[in-house]
């Protein structure tokens, strides 16, 4: 018994010495980070044998002119360095601001397909990751990950391609419809009110008798044909301008089909792409600071997506609403007026009140009441989505104030129009986070507490 229990321990001692195995790299899944032991560490930097017996002889050399490095110099002349080289290329910037300018523009137009991929699997990575979890795992017990990723992109772009599809069969028509009754209407009525020209003329020489109306009439007339010569030229351009849109169109065809193959390529390569980000920000930073980085990107992340993927889903509903709305209370254009509202519901607050006065002035056009009638209708749809429908979807995803809501709005309209007005507020959202974890930071360094 001794015997054996002497093996034993000598087995158990030769197998602590061996090496740990390393796990084999995860495809799929969260992103693991562990701390390495001493054993891991310490196993490249051991000394050989002969270095040892060396050291032990004392036969080692000491070379009296033997360059000693010394770290704490050598990192200040690194940050010295780097200081100098990055005063030179601010100047150089500075200098060339104009070629810059046109060098980055040129740069972003070759890298759109790459942006564009980026923000279309941003915007279907929630529904990817829903699927894998709840409905190829959970549901149809699918083991192997990556079978359940290509499935989950593969039935979210075939849900993607299907509501294209039917904006292309249904919706699309609809509107082209809606659009030509409304020039048929809009030219129905400058037929009427040029049939009562004199009329309307008569009126206007009886309210306004100092107005000399046949001075007006004559410049007309003498405007007329420069008015017929510009749209001559304009006839003759129209050709080069079709060309130039046409070649346009399929630079964009092209670059929309190149954005959904590489946002493809982002979402199955999803993992790969974070763990390549969390190896970088590891490797730079002290591993405390990649721990807090790390965790206010996922935050940021998660308001971002949460705010657009919320919103579009509110906006779509307001839309089904608003279409139902529409054709119980006889309204024309049912479809063209909803996919407006539905559309400019993606800008917070003012985005119902904008997608009204297209609808208006329509229905001014045509029949006044209809337009107050839609008016009141838009009125208490806002009020439904403001108190019920978006507080239940959104929440508050964002944690603005609506000070500073209507600031992301503005200044989004101005740099990128409608989708400037959209994107401005998550992006002022993210913004305000990381400001506010950076000063909670410094207050906590001072001991203060601001309440």
């Amino acid at each position: 018994m001794l015997k054996r229990g002497k093996v034993g321990d000598r087995v158990k001692a030769a197998k602590k010495k061996l090496p740990a195995k390393k796990k084999a790299p995860l495809e799929y899944g969260p992103i693991e980070i562990r701390m390495l032991s001493e054993e891991e560490v310490s196993g490249e930097e051991e000394k050989s044998d002969h270095e040892l017996i060396e050291e032990l002889n004392g036969t080692v050399r000491d070379d009296e002119h033997k360059f000693e490095s010394n770290r704490k110099y050598f990192t200040i002349s690194i940050y010295a360095l780097v200081t100098i080289m990055a005063a030179a290329i601010f100047i150089c910037l500075i200098a060339n601001f104009g070629a810059v300018q046109l060098w980055l523009k040129g740069l972003a137009g070759i890298l759109s397909p790459f942006l564009a991929a980026f923000l279309i699997a941003f915007i279907l990575s929630p529904l990817v990751n829903w699927l894998e979890l709840n409905f190829f795992e959970k549901l149809l017990h699918i083991q192997k990950p990556k079978l359940r990723v290509a499935l989950s992109i593969v039935m979210t772009y075939i849900l993607l391609l299907g509501i294209i599809i039917v904006g292309l069969l249904y919706v699309i028509p609809q509107m082209t419809d809606s659009i030509v009754g409304v020039a048929g209407d809009v030219t129905v009525q400058l037929n009427e009110i040029y049939d009562k020209r004199h009329t309307y003329e008569t009126m206007l020489q009886e309210y306004f008798p100092e107005v000399d109306f046949d001075f007006i009439a004559n410049k007309i007339e003498e405007m007329w044909p420069t008015l017929l010569a510009e749209i001559t030229n304009l006839t003759k351009d129209l050709v080069p301008k079709v060309i130039g849109m046409t070649v346009s169109v399929a630079k964009l065809t092209i670059n929309i089909f190149l954005s959904i193959a590489i946002s493809i390529y982002m979402l199955f390569d999803k993992r790969k792409l974070i763990k390549m980000s969390t190896q970088v920000v590891y490797a730079v930073l002290p591993t405390a600071r990649a721990k807090t980085f790390c965790g206010h990107m996922r935050e940021c992340s998660r308001i971002f997506s949460g705010f657009v993927s919320g919103k579009a889903l509110d906006s779509l509903i307001i839309g089904i609403i608003c279409f139902v709305a529409t054709s119980i209370l006889g309204l024309e254009y049912a479809v063209l007026i909803s996919v407006i509202v539905g559309i400019t519901n993606m800008i917070p607050y003012f985005g119902p009140f904008i997608g009204a006065v297209p609808g208006v002035v329509l229905y001014l056009c045509i029949r006044p009441l209809d337009a107050v009638v839609f008016a009141i209708m838009i009125l208490i749809l806002q009020q439904f989505d403001g108190w019920v429908l978006g507080p239940k979807i959104l929440g508050d995803s964002t944690g603005l104030s609506p000070l500073w809501v209507i600031f992301g709005i503005t200044v989004g309209g101005a740099y990128g129009g409608v989708i400037g007005m959209f994107l401005g507020v998550p992006m002022v959202a993210v913004v305000a986070y990381l400001l506010n974890q950076a000063i909670d930071g410094v207050l906590k360094k001072k001991r203060i507490d601001i309440s």
